[in-house]
């Protein structure tokens, strides 16, 4: 499963092997997805966004020019990918693995690959997605009080953006990311996302009490316990709201 967190999960994602735009003067992006040994990943999903254009009027006010493009693409089976006819200019790009112990590399690893797309040419890219850790969040929840996003989707799809009691996630330095909910069963609830295989910090964001596996409270809304991943495939934090 592919969980692909913040601002990303918003782009308009097209999933096919080459997206074309009707563009006959664009430039084409080409390039590989690889994890940490350099092997390709089947599969894998990237994203890309243009930058956009902004023109300064002589009265200083600010506009933004040019096609604005947010989309993805899925890589075949040997790690390669083609998008033909973007409009050219600067593209943010980004990818994301196939399992879920891999690390999206917008939020980690190298960060957002930038590139400048020419009209008529062929931009050639690598892009990374190494291996971490999968946090599972066990949470119980008893008289059922919690409300996540994912509980609120709306009936047209997406996800709501108000309307709920809990959300978990860690900090990662100055990197926040949520967990998202993966599952429910009876009064449990998972919650999962791939960490670097190193130390992190838990944070809570709920109205609602809870407390760990040891009956200590947690505090909500600050940074609270060190979870190390270590070189573990999965570790499981468990919680309960009483």
């Amino acid at each position: 499963m592919r969980i692909v967190n913040g601002l990303l999960a918003s782009m308009s994602l097209v999933l096919s092997g080459t997206v074309a735009f009707g563009v006959s003067s664009g430039g084409t992006l080409s390039g590989l997805i690889v994890d940490g040994t350099g092997a390709p990943i089947s599969g894998a999903l990237v994203l890309y966004k243009s930058v956009p254009a902004i023109a300064v009027a002589a009265n200083g006010s600010r506009t933004v020019t040019g096609p604005l493009v947010a989309s993805g693409v899925t890589a075949a089976a040997d790690g390669a990918f083609t998008v033909s006819g973007l409009p050219p200019g600067t593209y943010n790009l980004c990818a994301y693995g196939v399992k879920n112990t891999d690390l999206g590399s917008c939020e980690w690893g190298q960060g957002t690959t930038r590139v400048n797309i020419a009209s008529g040419q062929t931009a050639q890219v690598t892009l990374t997605v190494t291996q971490g850790t999968l946090l599972t969040f066990e949470i119980q929840d008893p008289r059922q009080q919690i409300r996540s996003l994912e509980d609120l989707q709306p009936a047209g799809g997406g996800l709501a953006l108000t309307g709920a009691n809990f959300a978990i996630g860690i900090w990662a330095g100055a990197r926040y990311l949520r967990a998202a909910l993966v599952s429910t069963s009876g009064t449990m609830r998972r919650y999962q996302l791939a960490i670097p295989q190193s130390a992190v910090r838990l944070y809570l964001d709920t109205s609602l009490n809870a407390v760990d596996a040891s009956s200590v409270p947690i505090l909500a809304r600050q940074q609270g316990a060190t979870i190390a991943a270590g070189s573990q495939a999965e570790v499981v934090v468990n919680i309960t709201v009483p």
